[in-house]
């Protein structure tokens, strides 16, 4: 089981480390069509006015753009000061509130935001975000290419300096490098909703129950023949868990939505249409989200049982396990250092590629919860903000 999960990932690392270069993200063309920036909202008082600010220092024509809040019945008065906002800035740029009757979920945000929204580009973003100045310039800049249908920021995660911080950055610093390989292979297993760009008229309305937006959109762009790109000159600000537990519920609550989505989407599975979205890309994440969790603990059990019945067979077993994951480490070392001089370099951490593959290898664990979860409960649409996360980030502090 264990030369099972080492083999795939050697042979998929060494897919994505290829890759193909055909589309790099590019910038400076001057290209600024309408574009409409799309923030759902729940009970987001704490930090909406902050966020819409943000919005307002944009370098981008103010004729060629507007905002949308779509609310989803907050009842902290997150629409009052929307409204006021809104009413305040209306000569420096346009603002809409959409108020939904009920909190229905982010993919019924993003539906009722298609039916409104006229421009050619949408953006996606988190209210609890924070990006500079010139990010959607450079992320709609793209789509001046034939057949870009979207592009995605890079989130680079911000908290405290504690341990716990250095090796989620030393995790993101994976994260971030695989998505850029596998956008240079074909398109990255999903575009960060966080802060992503989409060409608006090849979008359709989510299929209802969708609990992770960011897979779904990539999967509906690459059905319709369109690339999305995974912009390494673009990166959007978030607040990060600083404890243990709130960490662990939103690594949890990701993997989870990232599981449903695969499996919602398995007829991408090794899929030619696709591309090689369909035969490198997504099958390699089915691998990681869905079969590898469970593969890893059937090898932990099997040694644990080989350690109690033959411990120098055990000894043995753990030292060729060792030597036998040395290439997929070297593979995955040097497409870290491919990508060290891009918006990655940004992810502060210990800097430690080993303790980032660690919290990698320990993810698989919280991935296993996962599917056991959502085999029992089914997927969640509306989750609890994560304690800690709706705290206002300056672009000084994000540095």
């Amino acid at each position: 089981m264990i030369g099972v999960i080492i083999i795939v990932f050697t042979i998929a690392l060494a897919f994505l480390h290829r890759g193909s270069n055909r589309l790099r993200t590019s910038t400076s063309s001057g290209y600024t069509p309408s574009v409409s920036i799309v923030i759902p909202t729940y009970n987001e008082a704490s930090i909406i006015l902050h966020k819409l600010e943000n919005v307002v220092l944009l370098d981008y024509p103010r004729d060629q753009v507007e905002v949308i809040v779509v609310d989803s019945a907050s009842t902290d008065g997150t629409q009052s000061l929307v409204q006021r906002f809104a009413e305040e800035h209306s000569r420096e740029i346009r603002t809409v509130l959409i108020e939904q009757p009920a909190r229905m979920g982010k993919s019924a945000a993003i539906n009722e935001a298609l039916r409104y929204v006229r421009s050619e580009i949408i953006v996606l973003t988190d209210a609890d975000v924070t990006f500079r100045p010139g990010s959607i310039r450079t992320l709609v800049e793209n789509f001046d290419r034939k057949g870009v249908g979207a592009v995605s920021g890079v989130e680079v995660p911000v908290g405290g300096k504690s341990f716990l911080s250095g090796i989620e950055g030393d995790y993101r610093r994976i994260y971030t490098s695989i998505r850029l390989a596998e956008a240079e292979t074909d398109a990255p297993f999903m575009c960060e909703s966080e802060l992503s760009a989409y060409r608006k008229d090849i979008l359709s309305p989510l299929p209802q129950g969708t609990v992770c937006d960011d897979v779904e959109l990539t999967v509906m762009v690459r059905s319709r023949g369109h690339m999305a790109l995974y912009a390494s000159d673009v990166s959007f600000f978030e607040n990060e868990a600083g404890s243990f537990g709130p960490k662990l519920s939103h690594k949890l609550r990701r993997g989870m939505n990232n599981q449903h989505a695969l499996l919602q989407n398995s007829r991408v599975f090794f899929n030619q249409s696709f591309g090689r979205y369909g035969t490198i890309v997504f099958p390699f994440e089915f691998f990681v989200h869905i079969i590898s969790p469970i593969l890893l603990v059937l090898a932990g059990i099997s040694l644990i049982g080989l350690a109690v019945a033959a411990p120098f067979s055990s000894l043995v077993a753990i030292l060729v396990t060792v030597m036998a994951s040395i290439p997929s480490f070297l593979i995955l070392n040097s497409i870290l250092t491919k990508y060290g001089q891009t918006e990655v370099a940004k992810l502060q951490g210990t800097r430690s590629w080993v303790l980032g593959a660690a919290v990698f290898l320990g993810f698989q664990f919280v991935l296993l919860v996962g599917l056991v979860k959502l085999g029992l409960r089914g997927p969640q649409t509306n989750w609890q903000q994560i304690p800690g996360t709706r705290v206002p980030i300056t672009i000084e502090a994000s540095r």
